[in-house]
């Protein structure tokens, strides 16, 4: 792994401090050469055959810090669905990402790291009203919404909980899964549930919607 003080602040983050952390050189061929005999030492000396992995805490630094090169005035909300391992979160809220929490208990793994409650979006536009309502206890207070039902539900649980208004993207190209069948607000809708929002004394923040999961064409959001 590479030097440098944000990976040093991952290295004692909440769900990375306390684990074995192993070093490596930056020699591309040379790092592989390591991390593959790694793998083998872990096979060799396990007798569980469960499945494992491997995740490179320098890459995660690295890919952060594009991100902000690329985009500095947008802060990154990782969607933890896509890889909940402690040591992950604990390392990309070291660096000051946000988190996309579809569930109560992404929620709860998430805030267990020290993550603030502003730090988090409850992005699942169809949830259960006691978990909206422990959204509001544990102070998250930005949601998703793609239906009339979803904001009364809102209002009635968590009165104080901002909106981003789902809506259903285009189909990126590749995707192994679309969610826009089964999520997000269709053209002709948005007006109605801006209105729904605002007579329920809401605010709508923005927008969200979801590219579908391997979506392998960014441009296509641009046509």
């Amino acid at each position: 792994m590479a030097g440098g003080r944000p990976l040093e602040s991952v290295l004692v983050a909440p769900g990375v401090k306390g684990k074995k952390v192993l070093a490596f050189k930056r020699d591309g061929l040379k790092k592989n050469e390591a991390v593959t005999g790694l793998i083998h030492d872990i096979v060799a000396s396990s007798s569980a055959r469960s499945a494992f992995h491997v995740l490179d805490l320098a890459k995660v630094v690295d890919l952060y810090a594009g991100w902000r090169r690329a985009l500095p005035g947008v802060r990154p909300f990782y969607a933890v669905k896509c890889n909940p391992d402690t040591a992950l979160l604990g390392a990309l809220a070291a660096l000051g990402a946000g988190f996309d929490c579809a569930s109560r208990a992404e929620i709860e793994a998430v805030l267990a790291l020290g993550v603030p409650p502003a730090a988090i979006v409850y992005a699942n536009p169809c949830k259960p009203g006691a978990h909206v309502a422990f959204a509001a206890e544990a102070g998250v207070n930005v949601t998703t919404y793609d239906s009339e039902e979803e904001v009364a539900k809102v209002k009635r649980c968590h009165p104080s909980c901002e909106l981003l208004l789902r809506i259903k993207a285009p189909d990126c190209g590749g995707v192994k899964v679309d969610l826009g069948l089964k999520y997000g607000a269709n053209p002709d809708e948005v007006l109605p549930l801006l209105r729904a929002a605002r007579r329920a004394g809401l605010g709508v923040a923005g927008v969200s919607f979801h590219v579908g999961s391997g979506a392998s064409r960014a441009g296509s959001s641009r046509e």
